[in-house]
């Protein structure tokens, strides 16, 4: 199956090649001598060297043509480059590159295409994508550095043939790889006169005491919602938080992990699940977490958490704050304080990792003119030093959005502080690339901003991540990173994993809210799941990771 996809993609790039789609011919241009290795310009003054790049409009961007943007602007004056851009909305990314790639006529470096490593490999076979490892190690230190430093993203980036087609985004702060976290509402506690719970029995006396005793003090015992969540805004699902005190489940994992054997457990079927969605359905029935749990979007959160008067709001789970306050609009993300990863009734206790892997945004192709001095010049990106190009495709323009800091500015954890923000999240739009392509965020990214007084939602979050949930974190050998599935297998996986998810849902749902008892139905619930195909399902993937993970 394989061979024949790309006998077919190699038929329809020949076929639009004689139609006049495109070639070689036409980007043609005269050799350029590129300066030392280390230095800038990379392209000398006087010599041109064009680099068609094909990139999507990232949100709030209109253009990265230089005339119109700043950035490109001197991104192209510091390196000599000159980048002639095929720009397409988002939206239609991904239709607008396959059909790029079947025309026979590449550009020569693709931003944010987002590929798999199966999708990179087929691209790579047929001579489209360069191998990047090489390329890296004599030209790019500052990128060499950057994947020495993080092995799983290495090894994340790495195919099956050993070779690197592209370069990622890599995210190392705190709170990012530990983006599932629980909002309490501490005003209500203190009113209360309740501690910050500590295990999930502690939790629900704090829940039941929310519900039941006026906790926001206005006299009126009912306009109290002591938990809710939201299946759609960002990691605001409750339930998935609460599941995490009787096993590690988690999304991003596809709910599995690997054991101390090394096999592959599927948590939606383990007795450990069984227990915590009974805890889940107790609460649904004692009337202590809210029933639009399971259709609010958004907006509906947000209705609740910033209802006009009076807080009415007890808890909720949320990638932060954000996720469901209207941060920029009061101080009322103030009335809550992070809730660490609640201790089970087994002791189990995780934080739910959304692993350092990065993502492939970046590959040179067959085309380029010159892969050295692409990847010399996008070498800048990862830079941790005050001339970081990576820092102003995040805030923009030096003197308009940000500053250095004065001596004596201090971050959020009392250090001398290296950027001060001053558009914060305002239109940036002619000023940067709102992080097109690879981009570098270490552990120290989000405090390295000044902060007064008692600092603001987002400088605070470092902290808080790392007292509250870096600690619960699971080993990294539990996590199962992205494999290559030749064509029949990924068709077979994703084939099983539609009908393994549909039926969870349905199923979940009517566990939790008691329309079916789960002991009565469990057993019906494991055969239907293994109808479906699980043991087929966690075969391949155990025999995928046994051959290349280990």
């Amino acid at each position: 199956m394989k061979s024949k996809l790309l006998i077919t993609a190699l038929l329809a790039s020949i076929a639009l090649a004689l139609v006049g789609c495109g070639g070689d011919s036409e980007k043609e241009q005269a050799s350029v001598t590129l300066t030392e290795n280390g230095t800038f310009p990379i392209v000398p003054e006087g010599e041109e060297l064009v680099i068609d790049v094909f990139a999507n409009l990232r949100n709030g961007i209109t253009t990265y043509h230089r005339d119109k943007n700043t950035y490109t602007k001197d991104f192209e004056d510091y390196t000599g480059l000159t980048l002639n851009w095929q720009e397409v909305p988002t939206a239609d990314r991904t239709a607008k590159l396959n059909a790029i790639m079947q025309s026979g006529s590449y550009p020569d470096l693709i931003l944010d295409h987002w590929w798999s490593k199966s999708e990179q490999l087929l691209y790579a076979e047929q001579g489209i994508l360069l191998p990047l490892e090489d390329l890296i190690a004599e030209y790019a230190p500052h990128i060499q550095e950057v994947l020495d430093k993080y092995p799983l993203v290495k090894k994340n980036m790495t195919a099956d043939d050993g070779h690197i087609y592209a370069l990622p985004t890599i995210d190392a702060t705190p709170q990012t790889e530990a983006n599932y976290k629980m909002w309490i509402n501490q005003v209500w506690l203190d009113n209360l006169g309740l501690d910050m719970p500590k295990t999930l029995d502690d939790f629900t006396e704090v829940i039941r005491a929310f519900k039941n005793k006026d906790a926001n003090g206005n006299g009126d015992p009912n306009d109290e919602i002591a938990l809710t969540g939201s299946f759609k805004a960002w990691n605001a699902n409750t339930m998935i938080f609460l599941l995490n005190s009787f096993t590690y489940y988690a999304p991003a994992n596809k709910f599995m992990y690997v054991d101390d054997n090394g096999k592959i457990i599927y948590t939606r079927t383990s007795d450990e699940i069984k227990e915590g969605i009974k805890y889940l359905n107790m609460l649904f029935e004692e009337g202590l977490m809210d029933e639009l749990i399971f259709t609010q979007d958004t907006n509906g959160l947000k209705q609740i958490a910033n209802n006009p008067g009076d807080n009415i709001l007890g808890a909720c789970a949320g990638g932060y704050l954000g996720s469901f306050l209207n941060i920029g609009d009061s101080d009322r993300w103030k009335d809550f304080s992070a809730v660490a990863p609640l201790i089970g009734p087994e002791g189990v206790q995780y934080t739910i990792s959304n692993p350092n892997i990065g993502g492939a945004v970046f590959s040179i192709t067959s085309e380029c003119p010159s892969p050295e001095a692409v990847i010399r010049a996008w070498d800048l990106f990862f830079y941790n030093e005050t001339e970081d190009w990576g820092i102003r495709n995040f805030l923009g323009q030096e003197g308009i959005d940000y500053v250095m800091a004065k001596e004596g500015d201090l971050n959020a954890i009392g250090e001398p502080a290296k950027y001060t923000r001053l558009t914060g999240n305002a239109d940036r739009d002619g000023r940067y690339w709102n992080q097109l392509g690879p981009t570098y965020k270490d552990e120290d990214f989000f405090i390295e901003y000044t902060v007064e007084g008692e600092g603001d939602a987002e400088s605070t979050l470092h902290q808080i991540t790392l007292d509250n949930y870096t600690p619960y974190l699971p080993t990294d050998d539990m996590i199962i990173l992205p494999m290559s599935f030749d064509t029949d297998e990924a068709r077979e996986i994703i084939d099983i994993e539609s009908s393994l998810i549909s039926y969870f849902d349905t199923t979940f749902a009517e566990f939790v809210t008691g329309k079916k008892d789960v002991d009565e139905y469990w057993d019906e619930y494991l055969a239907e799941m293994e109808k479906i195909g699980l043991s087929r399902y966690l075969e391949i993937y155990q025999n995928k990771y046994d051959s290349t993970m280990k």
